[in-house]
């Protein structure tokens, strides 16, 4: 009987201290378990944030080249405007002068200076073109030439040698004074009294415009209108029949 008494206490024993062996492995292993999953989280999760760097960095990449595109056709579409405005200007000073030739406003002293000067730009744009592009400032440089060109054409055509053209803009009887005529044929006229020369032409041709068009004016606007008019055209201008030209022989 005491041998089975302590075989059953031997027994309760190692089955006790096999429990507490369980109890005390279990909560290693999950712990252990636990751990792992959060470092595989964590991994992950760098992954992503590294993934998703990447992706904007490679995306702010391409916004930078294409804008870097976008700039360069800009740049280039802007250079090549720039020579068509250039072109299409001297083309139609070549065609006022053929114009004035044509109709014999211009004398062979006048034709000479007026082509001297073309010559000068067409020199001026070839030099700035020799690197394929013109610049802005090169633009600059040759539309202030071409101003000045456009300006002695216009005064070399309407002053009195040769036949005189009329100012069809304000009448068939109305003809530049010689002053208006000489500062204007000036190479040398200073750009600020150019344009002021120029900002009353077209105020000339405004009113003359309003007065003729605009039948909303009352009395008194009319005369004001009408009055600054002839001002600014007796100023410059003078009113007279035109020579009569030469009849055609048949």
């Amino acid at each position: 009987m005491k041998r089975i008494c302590a075989v059953l206490v031997a027994t309760a024993c190692l089955w006790a201290f096999g429990e507490a062996l369980c109890a005390a492995g279990a909560p290693a292993g999950a712990g252990k378990r636990a751990g792992a999953g959060a470092g595989e989280r964590t991994a992950a999760a760098r992954a992503q944030a590294e993934a998703r760097e990447k992706a904007a960095a490679e995306a702010r990449a391409r916004a930078t080249a294409e804008a870097r595109e976008k700039a360069t056709a800009a740049r280039g579409n802007a250079a090549e405007n720039r020579q068509k405005n250039v072109d299409a200007r001297e083309a139609r000073q070549a065609k006022r002068i053929e114009h004035g030739i044509a109709k014999g406003y211009l004398t062979p002293d006048e034709i000479a200076k007026l082509d001297a000067q073309q010559k000068e730009i067409a020199a001026l744009e070839a030099s700035f073109g020799a690197d394929g592009k013109l610049t802005r400032d090169e633009f600059k440089g040759l539309t202030e030439k071409l101003n000045v060109a456009s300006h002695c054409i216009w005064a070399e055509k309407h002053d009195s040698d040769g036949a005189q053209m009329p100012t069809f803009r304000l009448g068939r009887n109305i003809f530049a004074k010689s002053e208006l005529t000489t500062a204007l044929a000036n190479e040398n006229l200073p750009r600020e009294q150019a344009k002021a020369l120029l900002k009353e032409f077209h105020r000339l041709v405004e009113l003359k415009r309003k007065l003729g068009t605009d039948g909303d004016l009352s009395a008194d606007q009319r005369a004001k209108l009408q009055a600054e008019f002839n001002d600014l055209l007796n100023k410059y201008f003078e009113v007279r029949e035109p020579a009569s030209r030469p009849a055609r022989a048949k």
